[in-house]
């Protein structure tokens, strides 16, 4: 009996287990246990509403809510789930054209910045949540097929099959996800070699690996690559600081650790400003739970 072995690109259990690899052996992996969960972003928040809320986050949004348009993601009266809303940089733009969006997010400092903005814009309809994704029961919630559009836009929440399983399973409609194929910073490579040493791991294309597994399970996902290149000009104390919340996850900001961060970054000063340049490549994808 002759049997036929599925092509790769069927293969859900090769995607599987090659996207789980790749999380161990990148930035990701190498985080402490302990400094990965919500006292992270928690650390992050208000240095994240500053960072996202510029003139490059502003156009990041514009482009998402195209994007979705173009996609027929933004009808009127949805019911919309955003999985690690953050600040609520696409929940409060969002939530003026749906009937209702849950704001999820583990962070209690990132839902207390979003409930501010919600109520100085005037925006009634949002719900925020503090709940790790991971650990939602959606039946518990009542959240199992209940949103015409679930977001996950660079969001940690998902991480593996079952947590994407999982968002799947929460829409009745579309899901949309986006994150980073590849992000470089300017100097995090050279601290890197200096404080832990070795080369700094990159970060796992995420995207690329859920496009695939999405294909194996049936879907039919759109994906969309989009390069950036931005340089922006910080203040001392700004690039120190976000230095120190880059290395946080990963090793003791000890003295020693702060002074070498602040010396690298003093000399790299130009008239008096910190030259940071990202070169990011960064995944959409947009696709219908409805297999038929």
């Amino acid at each position: 009996m002759v049997t036929t072995e599925l092509p790769l690109f069927q293969r859900a259990d090769f995607w599987e287990e090659a996207w789980q690899e790749e999380r161990r052996q990148s930035l990701y992996g190498q985080r402490r246990p302990e400094r990965d969960g919500s006292s992270y972003w928690n650390r992050r928040a208000s240095h994240f509403a500053r960072q996202t809320g510029g003139e490059e986050g502003k156009q990041r949004v514009a482009q998402v809510l195209h994007w979705l348009g173009h996609h027929g993601g933004l009808e009127k009266d949805l019911e919309v789930l955003d999985i690690g809303c953050g600040t609520g940089n696409y929940a409060l733009p969002l939530a003026r054209r749906a009937r209702r969006v849950v704001a999820l997010d583990p962070a209690e400092e990132m839902l207390a910045i979003l409930k501010e903005r919600a109520g100085e814009e005037g925006i009634t309809n949002i719900q925020p949540v503090q709940m790790i994704w991971e650990e939602v029961d959606l039946d518990k919630q009542g959240w199992r097929g209940s949103f015409d559009l679930v977001l996950a836009l660079m969001s940690p929440g998902i991480k593996d099959a079952a947590t994407l399983r999982k968002m799947i399973a929460a829409s009745r409609g579309a899901c949309f996800l986006a994150g980073h194929v590849r992000q470089e910073i300017s100097g995090r490579k050279e601290l890197w070699q200096q404080l832990i040493g070795g080369e700094m791991p990159g970060i796992p294309a995420d995207v690329l690996y859920i496009f695939h597994l999405l294909y194996a399970w049936g879907y039919n996902p759109s994906l969309e690559l989009e390069e950036r290149v931005s340089t922006r000009e910080l203040e001392p104390d700004q690039a120190i600081e976000e230095m120190e919340i880059f290395f946080y996850p990963h090793l003791e900001l000890t003295p020693a650790v702060r002074r070498a961060i602040v010396d690298y970054v003093q000399g790299h000063l130009v008239n008096g400003r910190y030259l940071s340049r990202r070169e990011m490549t960064a995944g959409y994808l947009f696709w219908s739970v409805n297999l038929h």
